[in-house]
């Protein structure tokens, strides 16, 4: 009589750890790829944004001549009425206006949003801030406007207290006029939930000077001191947590050589050195880590952006 045999079905201890092994093996060589796929396309979001702020610029000087101001602003005749105004949210204004319909030709760039000629208060020039305006007024200004030279989707425009920036600094009240920010890491405002990116840098060229020298604000192309409240801190929310700028970390002492060795043209070495984009604006985002002056910055100041 034949004794029947059993049939033991399922995967021996050495085949299951094999199994284990290739699919390690395949994890460990495919998570790096994805992680490149990502900061690839977080990259070309990044080149995109700053394309088309590039171009909006350029289409805001035709109209007007020269682009937006660059420098931080308290005030506008020796009081501080107007409010604190960022280079950041000059910016804003000039490609989509203080209330994103547009910029008012009139506008002088001042932190309340009006024109600052007849009293303390100005003015206005972005009525929805005014109250009192008809319908007819509105209209009138709503003509005046040029833009949104940005559309507004693409815009990233978010008001500073979504940035976590204080109310109030030193005895000058923060101006609620928008800034372009980055959005590339999803950062969420811990009090309204909402994802919240950093201010997009601003520096304007002055045409009339051609340096590039840390130790020389006067012959320099670029003011280091552009995005700063006069104390070497960057209108960003990271200096309103005790850390500055790294490219703007000495200003406060007379002097930057990170911000103008970083900006500094190798093809035009001097004397006197030149910097990237000499008669044009430089552009800086804090990049993916909502960092700035880390490995994922993006600028359009060098030949890789």
């Amino acid at each position: 009589m034949k004794r029947k045999t059993k049939i033991r079905v399922g995967f021996t201890l050495v085949e299951l750890l094999t199994t284990l092994a290739v699919i390690g093996i395949l994890l460990g060589l495919l998570i790096p790829a994805l992680n490149q796929v990502s900061k690839t396309a977080t990259k070309v979001k990044q080149k995109a944004q700053f394309h088309a702020i590039g171009t909006a610029l350029e289409t805001f000087r035709n109209d007007y001549g020269d682009y937006p101001p660059s420098a931080w602003d308290a005030d506008f005749d020796g009081m501080p009425d107007y409010g604190y105004y960022y280079p950041s949210q000059r910016l804003a204004e000039a490609i989509i206006g203080r209330d994103g319909l547009g910029f008012h030709p009139s506008s002088k760039f001042l932190g309340n949003g009006t024109d600052g000629t007849v009293t303390v208060s100005g003015n206005p020039l972005y009525y929805p801030a005014i109250a009192g305006f008809t319908d007819p007024a509105k209209e009138a200004n709503l003509a005046a406007r040029k833009g949104p030279y940005l559309e507004l989707e693409s815009a990233n425009a978010v008001k500073p207290d979504s940035l976590y920036l204080p109310a109030v600094i030193g005895s000058y009240a923060l101006t609620d006029g928008y800034v372009l920010a980055d959005m590339y890491k999803v950062t969420k405002n811990a009090k309204t939930g909402k994802q919240v990116g950093m201010p997009i840098l601003y520096y304007k060229a002055n045409k009339l000077k051609v340096g590039n020298d840390p130790a020389s604000f006067a012959t320099n192309t670029y003011n280091v001191a552009d995005n700063s409240d006069g104390t070497g801190f960057v209108a960003a929310p990271a200096p309103f947590n005790g850390a500055t700028h790294p490219l703007s970390a000495e200003i406060s002492s007379g002097n930057a050589p990170s911000f103008y060795n970083a900006i500094a043209n190798p093809n035009f070495p001097g004397p006197p050195a030149r910097p990237y984009r000499a008669e044009s604006f430089l552009l800086h985002s804090a990049g993916e880590d909502g960092l700035y002056g880390t490995m994922d910055d993006m600028f359009n100041f060098d030949q890789d952006n």
